[in-house]
């Protein structure tokens, strides 16, 4: 069979762009707490406190994100959002924000501009050519793994190891290097084609049914709040176990296990390389898995890396967590890929929610176990991420009992090759 037809270079540039730079946005926060200690003197709750607003920023984004783009479209949701993003870093860099209020009130504003941007490129992205949504997820999740891999580094070398007075006055300049990325992404999110919201099936699918094809699985009944529920806590619980460590790794290292910074970075940055290099590997491995093989098969070895970290004492059980990170590479993207097939022309609207159930599952996770080591141990706040993942396992068994789309989703990639 043909294949669809080109979505072209650009669309999947500037969202991988953009998903570079969330990447590295959400690593900076790994190094946050010690500015903020060192700075304000901050505590940790407090900090885990901001990054919750942050993760709030990005759940109401997700709650409005339908209405957004179904009034804006995904050009200008785009586009608006980064100016919003750029503005809110700025102020950030301007202001100095010297109190907790200040900073969580940025946080949130930059957060839902971040929230709705993140939606729009992976939702508007599969839409514009469904047949390779998996890939076209898998490269855009390689470039956010980026972020997470280069963030890391260039922190290490800029702030890491500095005195409390030039900590000072280059976290502005960074915070500012980010407002600049989003003006210049706004601008070129202005001057390209995007699909239109609510993309009817393309030319090449209303033939496959015209010409005899075998039906495609009975897609999930749209008005039952089963799979809605289940979809939700999927994404609450998986959200929030990889924010919840992402953000939370490195002061780990740093204070349970007592590395040196740059050990502690290079240890975080090994694990989302491996992250980013498996994240090419979606499309693939749903060709020979299906999507409940590819998430079965990552969800059970990541469960194994969780109880090495738990119970192998020292560095090797710090290693653990880094290879849960890589274990859990596939999971988003293959996830999200799954629901844009699963939702079809409501994925839009749909997409929205469940992000927004993710993040309220960041929300939470980023605040516990910050509130958690404050009055008991790390060791005991890390558990929130154990136990998050552990009920994301148990969800993803209910939702793929629901009903299988593996057969439908395999016909459908099989035709774009």
């Amino acid at each position: 069979m043909k294949r669809s037809a080109a979505i072209g270079w650009a669309l999947p540039l500037l969202t991988g762009l953009s998903m570079l730079v969330t990447g590295m946005m959400e690593s900076m926060k790994g190094f946050l707490p010690d500015f903020f200690l060192n700075e304000y003197q901050f505590d940790a709750q407090t900090s885990g406190l901001i990054f919750a607003f942050s993760s709030a920023g990005l759940l109401g984004a997700n709650v409005l994100a339908g209405r957004v783009t179904a009034l804006w479209g995904w050009q200008r949701a785009f586009s608006i959002h980064q100016v919003i993003f750029a503005a809110g870093m700025a102020l950030l860099a301007l202001l100095s924000a010297s109190s907790a209020a200040a900073w969580c009130g940025l946080f949130l504003m930059t957060g839902y501009a971040n929230g709705i941007v993140g939606m729009v490129c992976n939702v508007a992205l599969p839409l514009a050519s469904p047949e390779r949504a998996g890939q076209l997820l898998g490269r855009l999740h390689f470039m956010m793994g980026c972020g997470f891999m280069i963030g890391p580094l260039a922190l290490e070398l800029t702030v890491s190891g500095k005195s409390t007075a030039q900590a000072a006055v280059t976290w502005p300049l960074i915070l500012f290097a980010f407002a600049v990325f989003g003006a210049l992404l706004a601008f070129a999110g202005s001057r390209l084609a995007w699909p239109s919201v609510g993309s009817k099936p393309g030319r090449n699918e209303l033939a496959g049914k015209t010409k005899g094809e075998a039906p495609p699985v009975q897609r999930i009944n749209s008005g039952s709040v089963l799979p809605l529920a289940c979809f939700g806590l999927l994404y609450f619980c998986y959200v929030g176990a990889e924010v919840g460590l992402t953000v939370w790794y490195r002061p780990l290292l740093l204070q349970q296990y007592g590395l040196e910074p740059s050990l502690a970075t290079l240890l975080y940055s090994v694990a989302f390389a491996g992250l980013t290099a498996l994240r090419l590997g979606v499309s693939r491995s749903v060709k020979r898995w299906g999507y409940s093989g590819v998430l079965i098969r990552c969800a059970t070895l990541a469960i194994l890396c969780l109880i090495w970290g738990s119970f192998v004492p020292g560095v090797l059980g710090a290693f653990g967590y880094a290879v849960f990170l890589i274990a859990i590479a596939m999971i988003f993207p293959t996830m999200t890929a799954l629901a844009v097939h699963y939702w079809g022309e409501l994925a839009a609207s749909r997409m929205g929610l469940f992000f927004a159930c993710g993040f309220a599952g960041g929300a939470c996770s980023t605040w516990l176990i910050g509130a958690l080591q404050q009055s008991a141990s790390f060791s005991h706040a890390i558990m929130v991420v154990t136990g998050l993942f552990l009920l994301f396992t148990a969800a993803l068994f209910g939702v793929l009992r629901i009903q299988s789309i593996d057969r439908r989703v395999a016909n459908e990639i099989t035709s774009s090759v």
